[in-house]
This record gives structure tokens, C-alpha cells and sequence, in this order.
């Protein structure tokens, strides 16, 4: 078996997973900011409070923007988590293939 190639994949599943979470904390970051503008851009008496955007006397105000994120920010997590998913489970499955390989071909 040639472990010298399973130990270049795991390296490359391990970075393909680093760069997963880097994409994920950057949609996270991102997305305040982003719906704090969007919030702003309709009209700059509003002001987004960490959930809804709201006007100047305090009333919760629907802006279509900031649903439209929202949406876009869950398809995001789904998918991410989904690619997570399926590269943790190749990382298992080379583990599993070099444990097996310890056992000596039992």
C-alpha cells in the first residue's frame, strides 16, 4: 500500500476542511455587515440592530433585502455544512483504510 499518497490526501481533505471554515466564518462575518448596509441603503434614518432593521421611533421594519440574505445565508450553511460533511467522511474512510493496514491483513 502506498501510504506515502494517503498521507498527501489526508493533508489535501485536511486543507479542503480548513478552507471550509474559513468560507463559513467569512459568509458569518459578512452577512452583519452586509444586512446592516442593506438596512442603511433603504434609508439612513434606519438602523439594523443585530436582527431586524428598525426606524428612527423603534418599530421593526420589513426590508426585502435582509429576507433575501437570510435565505441566501441558509442555502450557504447547507451547503457548506453538506461539504463538511462529505469530507470528514472521506477523512474516515482513510483512516479506516490505514487502521486496517496496521492489523497486519486481518
Amino acid at each position: 500500500m502506498d501510504s506515502g499518497k494517503d498521507i498527501k490526501m489526508f493533508g489535501v481533505l485536511m486543507l479542503g476542511l480548513f478552507a471550509i471554515a474559513v468560507i463559513a466564518g467569512l459568509t458569518y462575518i459578512g452577512a452583519d455587515y452586509l444586512k446592516d448596509a442593506s438596512c442603511t441603503a433603504i434609508d439612513s434614518t434606519y438602523d439594523f440592530d443585530g436582527s431586524t432593521c428598525v426606524n428612527s421611533t423603534g418599530s421593526s421594519v420589513t426590508v426585502t433585502a435582509i429576507t433575501k440574505i437570510n435565505v441566501v445565508m441558509a442555502v450557504i450553511d447547507i451547503a457548506l455544512g453538506l461539504l463538511a460533511l462529505v469530507v470528514l467522511m472521506a477523512i474516515f474512510k482513510l483512516v479506516i483504510k490505514q487502521a486496517k493496514s496496521f492489523g497486519g491483513g486481518y
